[in-house]
Protein backbone atom coordinates (compact mmCIF):
# COMPACT_ATOMS: atom_id res chain seq x y z
CA UNK A 1 0.00 0.00 0.00
CA UNK A 2 0.94 3.61 -0.79
CA UNK A 3 2.37 5.43 2.16
CA UNK A 4 0.30 8.75 0.96
CA UNK A 5 -3.11 6.22 1.40
CA UNK A 6 -2.93 6.48 4.80
CA UNK A 7 -2.60 10.03 5.49
CA UNK A 8 -5.08 10.65 8.00
CA UNK A 9 -6.90 14.19 9.16
CA UNK A 10 -8.10 14.86 11.87
CA UNK A 11 -8.96 17.55 14.39
CA UNK A 12 -6.29 19.37 16.37
CA UNK A 13 -5.87 18.32 19.71
CA UNK A 14 -3.78 20.29 22.80
CA UNK A 15 -1.94 17.29 22.68
CA UNK A 16 -0.46 18.06 19.13
CA UNK A 17 1.07 21.39 20.67
CA UNK A 18 4.74 19.81 20.58
CA UNK A 19 4.67 18.20 17.03
CA UNK A 20 3.20 21.28 15.98
CA UNK A 21 6.00 23.34 17.33
CA UNK A 22 8.61 20.54 16.27
CA UNK A 23 7.32 20.66 12.64
CA UNK A 24 7.31 24.84 12.56
CA UNK A 25 10.96 24.94 13.51
CA UNK A 26 12.16 22.02 10.58
CA UNK A 27 10.34 24.79 8.30
CA UNK A 28 11.26 28.29 10.10
CA UNK A 29 14.51 27.05 11.78
CA UNK A 30 13.07 28.93 15.08
CA UNK A 31 12.49 27.49 18.14
CA UNK A 32 9.30 28.82 19.73
CA UNK A 33 7.13 25.71 21.59
CA UNK A 34 6.04 28.51 23.85
CA UNK A 35 4.41 30.39 21.27
CA UNK A 36 3.11 27.40 19.70
CA UNK A 37 1.40 26.48 22.60
CA UNK A 38 -0.63 29.80 23.36
CA UNK A 39 -1.63 29.58 19.55
CA UNK A 40 -3.12 26.61 20.10
CA UNK A 41 -4.28 27.27 23.08
CA UNK A 42 -5.92 30.31 21.71
CA UNK A 43 -7.71 28.89 18.61
CA UNK A 44 -8.83 25.59 20.52
CA UNK A 45 -11.07 27.94 23.02
CA UNK A 46 -12.12 30.46 19.56
CA UNK A 47 -14.26 29.99 17.00
CA UNK A 48 -11.68 27.83 14.89
CA UNK A 49 -10.73 24.92 12.74
CA UNK A 50 -7.62 23.25 13.37
CA UNK A 51 -6.69 20.17 11.58
CA UNK A 52 -3.67 17.89 11.43
CA UNK A 53 -2.16 15.42 9.00
CA UNK A 54 -0.76 12.30 10.27
CA UNK A 55 0.95 9.02 8.86
CA UNK A 56 1.24 6.12 11.42
CA UNK A 57 -0.05 8.15 14.24
CA UNK A 58 2.99 11.00 13.63
CA UNK A 59 1.92 14.68 13.02
CA UNK A 60 3.42 15.96 9.52
CA UNK A 61 1.54 18.84 8.80
CA UNK A 62 -1.42 21.20 10.11
CA UNK A 63 -3.90 24.04 8.96
CA UNK A 64 -6.00 26.41 11.25
CA UNK A 65 -8.60 28.37 10.07
CA UNK A 66 -11.01 30.75 11.98
CA UNK A 67 -14.61 31.81 11.20
CA UNK A 68 -15.48 35.64 11.92
CA UNK A 69 -18.59 36.98 12.09
CA UNK A 70 -17.73 40.41 10.71
CA UNK A 71 -14.34 41.56 9.81
CA UNK A 72 -13.07 44.39 7.08
CA UNK A 73 -16.96 44.17 6.67
CA UNK A 74 -17.29 40.54 5.87
CA UNK A 75 -19.98 38.73 6.93
CA UNK A 76 -19.30 35.14 8.56
CA UNK A 77 -15.95 34.77 6.77
CA UNK A 78 -13.50 32.07 6.88
CA UNK A 79 -10.18 32.53 6.95
CA UNK A 80 -7.15 29.89 6.30
CA UNK A 81 -5.04 31.57 8.99
CA UNK A 82 -1.98 29.13 9.58
CA UNK A 83 -0.74 26.03 7.57
CA UNK A 84 2.54 24.21 7.79
CA UNK A 85 3.71 20.90 6.12
CA UNK A 86 6.71 19.02 7.27
CA UNK A 87 9.56 19.46 4.49
CA UNK A 88 10.39 15.91 3.64
CA UNK A 89 6.24 15.84 2.82
CA UNK A 90 5.62 18.82 0.81
CA UNK A 91 4.42 18.38 -2.82
CA UNK A 92 2.71 15.24 -2.08
CA UNK A 93 -1.11 16.38 -1.15
CA UNK A 94 -0.56 16.35 2.34
CA UNK A 95 -1.75 19.97 2.60
CA UNK A 96 -4.45 19.79 -0.39
CA UNK A 97 -5.81 16.95 2.36
CA UNK A 98 -6.04 19.48 4.44
CA UNK A 99 -7.38 22.58 2.70
CA UNK A 100 -10.17 19.84 1.15
CA UNK A 101 -11.28 19.07 4.65
CA UNK A 102 -10.95 22.33 6.11
CA UNK A 103 -12.89 23.79 3.41
CA UNK A 104 -15.32 21.35 3.77
CA UNK A 105 -15.75 21.81 7.42
CA UNK A 106 -16.37 25.39 6.52
CA UNK A 107 -19.20 24.43 4.10
CA UNK A 108 -21.08 22.45 6.99
CA UNK A 109 -20.48 25.53 8.99
CA UNK A 110 -22.50 27.98 7.02
CA UNK A 111 -19.46 29.54 5.34
CA UNK A 112 -19.76 30.82 1.85
CA UNK A 113 -16.64 32.62 1.23
CA UNK A 114 -13.02 31.71 2.76
CA UNK A 115 -9.84 34.39 2.43
CA UNK A 116 -6.21 34.08 3.60
CA UNK A 117 -3.50 36.50 2.86
CA UNK A 118 -0.22 35.48 1.01
CA UNK A 119 2.86 37.18 0.09
CA UNK A 120 3.39 38.16 -3.64
CA UNK A 121 6.66 36.38 -3.93
CA UNK A 122 5.19 33.07 -2.02
CA UNK A 123 4.73 31.72 -5.54
CA UNK A 124 4.38 28.12 -3.67
CA UNK A 125 1.79 29.28 -1.35
CA UNK A 126 0.43 31.22 -4.39
CA UNK A 127 0.22 27.85 -6.36
CA UNK A 128 -0.80 26.05 -3.66
CA UNK A 129 -4.15 28.09 -3.17
CA UNK A 130 -5.08 28.05 -6.54
CA UNK A 131 -5.19 24.54 -6.32
CA UNK A 132 -7.91 24.96 -3.90
CA UNK A 133 -10.11 26.54 -5.98
CA UNK A 134 -8.94 29.84 -4.38
CA UNK A 135 -8.25 33.38 -6.35
CA UNK A 136 -7.49 36.78 -6.08
CA UNK A 137 -10.05 39.13 -3.76
CA UNK A 138 -11.53 42.63 -4.28
CA UNK A 139 -9.18 43.12 -0.71
CA UNK A 140 -5.77 44.49 -0.38
CA UNK A 141 -3.55 44.22 2.71
CA UNK A 142 -1.72 47.83 3.50
CA UNK A 143 0.38 48.26 6.18
CA UNK A 144 2.61 50.31 8.18
CA UNK A 145 5.98 49.64 9.46
CA UNK A 146 6.78 51.24 13.26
Amino acid sequence: MNPWEEITIRKLKESDIASIASLDELISGISRPEMWKSEIQHYLKNNSIGLVAEIQEQVIGFMIGTIHPWLFGIENGGWIEILGVDPKHTAKGVGKKLGEKLLEDFKSRGIKVVHTTVEWTSSDLLEFFHTLGMTKSDYITLMKEL
